[in-house]
């Protein structure tokens, strides 16, 4: 009778089978604006929803309803810019659009440089880098809605003017950094303490109005961003049509 080897047998580890990391999909100019329309149209069928509540009797679940349309639409700015942001950066350095002066000083970890080397023949690994690196920002104060803009090639200026056109350039560029600033205060002020002030704990008021008025100020920033886009990469391609003519 043959005898059992009961000896124990070292458990193997590290061999889990590799799965490839999926990369992110580089969507067009359309698609990126369709994304942000979808997202919002869902946000603003909340009007019903609070109607409704109001309607019965309910106003503090209303403006409740108001408050997070208010967060939740300034998340879709947010988000908007972070794929507008990988779109122009890429146009840049796959060479289709003009860069930009802070394109030149936009910094690169060695570790992502050594990727690609390494795929030399694939630009796929730079869209991943922008698709990480953004994750983390966020784009939706003054300053940084402002250097992004301008580090893309967008400008923050040219989207303000176009946005809220007024007689001169500086009346909107002014009038464009205080609505921003105002769009994320009260974002942070409903976000981070409930739309209550660090003083008396006392709830700020809001209404449909206020609402309606803050949620169309940021798809006037989004078609703004959008136009000046659409017409970049469409010259461009007329140029190239032109050059291959």
């Amino acid at each position: 009778m043959a005898t059992r080897n009961l000896d124990l047998i070292p458990r193997v580890e590290d061999v889990r089978e590799a799965r490839p990391v999926a990369l992110p999909v580089q969507f067009s100019l359309e698609e990126i604006k369709q994304h942000f329309d979808d997202s919002l149209n869902g946000i603003k069928g909340q009007y019903l929803v609070a109607d409704l509540l109001i309607q019965n009797g309910n106003e503090v679940g209303g403006k409740t309803i108001w408050r997070s349309q208010v967060v939740l639409a300034e998340g879709l700015l947010d988000f908007y810019i972070h794929e507008m942001s990988k779109f122009c950066l890429f146009r840049m350095f796959s060479g289709q659009w003009e860069k930009t002066e802070k394109y030149g000083s936009f910094q690169v970890p060695m570790s992502k440089v050594e990727a690609a080397i390494a795929a030399s023949e694939s630009q796929d690994w730079f869209f991943s880098y922008l698709n990480d690196r953004f994750s983390r920002d966020v784009f939706l104060g003054v300053e940084s809605m402002r250097d992004q803009l301008n580090l893309i090639g967008i400008g923050f200026v040219p989207v303000m003017v176009k946005a809220f056109p007024m007689q001169k350039e500086e009346e909107s560029k002014k009038y464009g950094t205080q609505v921003v600033k105002d769009l994320f205060q009260r974002r942070n002020d409903i976000a981070h303490q409930n739309d209550r002030s660090h003083a008396s704990a006392e709830q700020t008021d809001i209404t449909k109005v206020f609402v309606e008025d803050y949620i169309e100020k940021i798809e006037k920033i989004v078609s703004a961003i959008q136009g000046i886009a659409v017409q970049k990469d469409s010259s461009v391609r007329d140029d190239e049509q032109q050059t291959s003519g």
